[in-house]
């Protein structure tokens, strides 16, 4: 008798299943790629995995995962270069049962809770560009007057030392903030520069939704706020 396939742990199904190119005619052929592949290029190309960590919170051997991931980035290739259709269905996968008491996926919203107060050696710190009243959310990350930054219920206000920077203010906030070891950022919008320090920090990035700081964290907690992924470009110095 075959030995049973062990399902591949799925923190949450995707967004968007199906995907057509734009065409006159419709394709006869169309690619599937199973829910456990799509998870595989989730995790390691949109996250930044590695394979082993991938194999880890997929709760199956590094050789699956490198076999599975394989297998999705050929398919993904044939409906690109083909112009076929994709469809995301099917696959030996369980979703997660948000049992666990840190995830780290970046994209279970069972866990979404849990991860942003705690981490596997310590407490979550958290930061947000503060205008001069010291309360509201300032629009511009790099010249912000202050930081927010809470950890473990604490929060401390600190200055923006690249909020009067010439030039470089962007990288110069990024770097004050890595410095400080920050967690998760939540911010109404970031330069794209900045945000590619903070992604190779392994660092989070929120999208801001209120007006005052307090209502973003109580929304961070609540599992409400949504991550950033659009960035802009730098300009006149300023991210």
């Amino acid at each position: 008798m075959a030995r049973p396939r062990k399902c591949r742990k799925v923190c949450q199904m995707p967004r968007t299943k199906e995907f057509r190119p734009v065409s006159e005619t419709l394709a006869k052929t169309e690619v599937i790629l199973t829910v456990d592949e799509y998870e595989t290029i989730r995790l390691i190309d949109r996250e930044g995995f590695s394979q082993e960590e991938c194999s880890t919170y997929m709760q199956v051997g590094r050789t699956t995962v490198q076999l599975i991931y394989n297998s999705a980035r050929k398919k993904l290739a044939t409906a690109l270069v083909d112009g076929l259709p994709l469809r995301i269905e099917g696959g030996d996968y369980q979703l997660c049962d948000g049992k666990e008491e840190f995830c780290g996926c970046g994209g279970c919203k069972r866990h979404r809770h849990s991860c942003i107060q705690k981490k596997e050696d310590g407490a979550m710190r958290i930061a947000i560009p503060l205008d001069e009243n010291q309360q509201d959310v300032c629009i511009v990350l790099a010249r912000a007057p202050y930081f927010l930054f809470r950890e473990d219920g604490v929060d401390t206000i600190v200055e923006n030392p690249a909020a009067q920077a010439q030039g470089g203010a962007g990288l110069q906030a990024a770097q004050f903030l890595v410095d400080h070891e920050v967690d998760a950022l939540i911010t109404v919008r970031c330069g794209q520069n900045a945000a590619e320090v903070f992604q190779a920090a392994g660092m989070k990035i929120y999208q801001s939704v209120n007006k005052a700081a307090a209502d973003d964290l109580k929304a961070m907690e609540e599992g409400q706020l949504e991550e950033l992924t659009k960035f802009h470009a730098g300009y006149h110095g300023v991210q």
